[in-house]
Order: structure tokens, then C-alpha cells, then sequence
């Protein structure tokens, strides 16, 4: 490779690593703006319920967009689900925001498991950058960190593998699946929770519904991907169940520990479902549509 292109590639590693930085900034200053909100809400000033997470939502989604245009005045900015791709606004670079991920346990009381999630997709690249924070337990991850030199020594394999699900609605056969493999189910609240509990090492592996807007979910798997852990898209082969949509096992990803990937493909096999590919793999600019 030539000195200009060497010099090309430590530039973009570098743009890369301050726009990780960035994101695990403001995706902790808007944490901080909705524990605020929830101790106005304890003092009696504010609303409580449905109507504080939706103020909540607004608020922590106008401060992150601010904070965009203020830094990347160039970029375009998405929030939640639509009909448009990143691709389709016609912008070198988009960001993805998730103000807010599961509202339920924002308002619930005492319920930490909540979370914001920053992605940046640049054309031809995919998602180049991302942040996931939980406000409540003090906690931020980004794609930045193994650059950094940053890791949680992983916890040795224990007895019984600890994997995470979604504490309302599990993915299907989730739970069929994990009991035979042996392990432990724990119900969790958000999807950020979830990986980060897995990146932390309070779990061995989540199994993630993808949602319907499919963008918003890269920032879990490129902070996995970072992290060191294995993302891998299922995909339901019945024909009798696939029509019936992501709720009979469609659209699902495996994030968890290299160690425990096989056993957990090889439990979803004996249900026809099968691994799609890995997840992080649309950083060709690859269009996922939900």
C-alpha cells in the first residue's frame, strides 16, 4: 500500500475512534437528562408513567440531535422507524438514535434496565460507530473501547451459561431452546441492557428479536462485535411458521461468547432455525430493510 493510503486508512481508523467517543458522550448526557426526569417525577415536578417516558423520549431525543448537528453539521440524523434507510436521505453519513429503549422500565420504579443507543452509518462502509448507555447502573459501552485498550476480564465459563431474554416477550423458542442447552434464563428489560449485560459479563449470551426498525439495532451488534462476542442473524426455514413472521422465530440475532456459539446454533437447528449470516457483515452499505 502506498504512504497515502496508509496515511487514508489511520485517517478513518482515527474519525472512527473520535466518532465512538463522541456518541458514548451524548448517549451519556441524554442518560443523564432521563434520570433527571425521574427524580423531578420522585419530587413531585413532573409527570410519571406513559407520559414520563414520552417526555422523556422527546427531551433525550432533541438533546442528542442537537449535539449531532452541533458536531456534524453535515450529517443526517434518524430517530426510530420509517419508511426511509439511512441510504435513502441522500447523506454520506447518518446517524441512528434511539432516544429512549424500553420505556416500560423507564417509568417503572426502581427498574434500571433502560437505555440509549447512538450509531453513525457512513455510505459504502455501514455502521462505522456506536455507543450504547444504561443511565441507571452507570454504565456506557462503545465500538471505541478495544482501541482504547478497555476490556472487562471475561468471566470464566461457569457450570451453567447465563443467557438474557426479553423480560415481556421472548424471542420465539427462546426458552425451549436455553433449557436444553442448559442454561439460565434472565429476563431482562431493554435491548441495550441486554448486551451490555453480555459485554460486562453478567451474561453469556442474549437472544435478540430483531425490531422492526432493523437499523436501530446496529448499534447492539457493532458494540458486541467490538467487545469480542459473536453476532449472528437467525432465520426460521419451516415453511409452515415463516409467513407467521419474526414472532415464530424469523428475524432473530445470537449475541453471546464465542465459546457458547455453537451450542446455542446447534439448539436452534433441532427447530429449523438456521444462521443467516453474521449480522455486522452490512458494512459494504448492504440495505436492511425490516
Amino acid at each position: 500500500m502506498s504512504t497515502t493510503g496508509r496515511f487514508a486508512e489511520r485517517t478513518v481508523v482515527a474519525d472512527d475512534f473520535l466518532a465512538a467517543g463522541f456518541a458514548a458522550r451524548a448517549t451519556v448526557a441524554a442518560g443523564r437528562l432521563l434520570l433527571d426526569l425521574r427524580t423531578q417525577h420522585e419530587d413531585g415536578l413532573a409527570p410519571g408513567g406513559a407520559k414520563m417516558a414520552q417526555l422523556g423520549r422527546t427531551w433525550s431525543g432533541l438533546l442528542l440531535r442537537n449535539r449531532i448537528r452541533a458536531r456534524y453539521p453535515r450529517d443526517g440524523v434518524l430517530t426510530g422507524p420509517g419508511e426511509r434507510a439511512p441510504d435513502e436521505l441522500r447523506r454520506r453519513r447518518v446517524w441512528l438514535v434511539e432516544p429512549l429503549d424500553a420505556a416500560e422500565e423507564y417509568h417503572g420504579p426502581g427498574d434500571p434496565h433502560w437505555s440509549v443507543r447512538l450509531a453513525l452509518w457512513e455510505r459504502e462502509r455501514g455502521v462505522v460507530a456506536a455507543a450504547v448507555a444504561v443511565p441507571a447502573l452507570c454504565e456506557v459501552v462503545c465500538t471505541a473501547d478495544r482501541e482504547a485498550g478497555w476490556r472487562r476480564p471475561a468471566r470464566a465459563p461457569g457450570p451453567r451459561p447465563r443467557v438474557v431474554v426479553d423480560t415481556r416477550h421472548p424471542a420465539a423458542f427462546a426458552r425451549t431452546v436455553v433449557r436444553q442447552t442448559g442454561a439460565e434464563l434472565i429476563p431482562m428489560g431493554s435491548a441495550g441492557a441486554k448486551t451490555v449485560a453480555v459485554i460486562q459479563g453478567d451474561a453469556d449470551a442474549y437472544i435478540h428479536s430483531r425490531s422492526a426498525w432493523e437499523w436501530g439495532d446496529q448499534a447492539l451488534f457493532r458494540v458486541a462485535e467490538a467487545a469480542g462476542l459473536q453476532v449472528t442473524s437467525v432465520t426460521d426455514t419451516h415453511p409452515s411458521r415463516r409467513p407467521q413472521g419474526p414472532e415464530r422465530g424469523a428475524g432473530l440475532a445470537v449475541i453471546c461468547r464465542p465459546w457458547l456459539t455453537r451450542t446455542l446454533l446447534t439448539a436452534f437447528g433441532a427447530h429449523g432455525i438456521r444462521p443467516a449470516g453474521a449480522v455486522p457483515g452490512q458494512r459494504k452499505g448492504a440495505r436492511a430493510r425490516p
